[in-house]
């Protein structure tokens, strides 16, 4: 359970801070390909996410046409569990990393900047776009976890329109087994369960 609260903290943490509060929220999908147990040094794992700008608003139920973000920010926690031992350990610098749509970069000012990376969304053709890989560099076993996101507002707007995206993963096999292997006496809560996976390097 220590190790699912460290991670939790820790992209809490990263998340972007400028926006304090929401006046819509959204839910929005991810996925990591490929979705293996376990990778090699020098083999790349991608975090894809894309939806469209017409979003339903989670409390009204309405559409919303969300385009011209000023920016949709969220954070990847990146983690090494050593075995026996109940304390992740920020793992940032592991993995290279390669911004493909949108970006991932590391910012030294958060709380635990070797912990966790930023992501922004790029926009494009209606959709708000994500793709970036991660390059394994060292052997262990890992855990990802990603954040919620946030954006400021819309561009040219006359209201704040500062907008919640509730991320989660989905058509990714997260390996909860591992976890339950590497320790047997680790309950996976219900945040962990929509945010995280885990896999080895060799």
């Amino acid at each position: 359970m220590l190790i699912i609260l460290f991670v939790v903290t820790i992209i809490n943490s990263g998340c972007p801070k400028p926006c304090i509060e929401a006046n819509y929220s959204f839910s929005v999908n991810s996925q990591l390909i490929p979705d293996k147990d376990s990778i090699h040094i020098g083999d790349t794992i991608y975090l894809e996410s894309s939806f469209s700008q017409q979003l339903t608003e989670q409390s009204s139920g309405q559409i919303i046409d969300y385009n011209n973000s000023t920016g949709i920010g969220s954070a990847l926690a990146v983690s090494k569990l050593p075995i026996g031992d109940t304390i992740a350990q920020d793992a940032v610098f592991d993995f290279d990393y390669v911004s493909i749509s949108g970006r991932i970069y590391n910012d030294r000012s958060i709380p635990r900047p070797d912990g966790v990376q930023q992501l922004t969304y790029g926009e494009t053709n209606g959709n708000y776009v994500l793709k970036v890989g991660l390059i394994a560099k060292k052997k262990g076993n890992y855990i990802l976890g990603i954040g919620n996101g946030l954006s400021n507002g819309r561009k040219k707007s006359r209201n704040c329109e500062k907008a919640s995206f509730n991320i989660t993963l989905s058509n990714t096999d997260q390996h909860f087994y591992l976890i339950e292997k590497w320790y047997p006496n680790v309950t996976i809560g219900g945040y962990g369960k929509m945010r995280v996976c885990y896999f080895k390097v060799y």
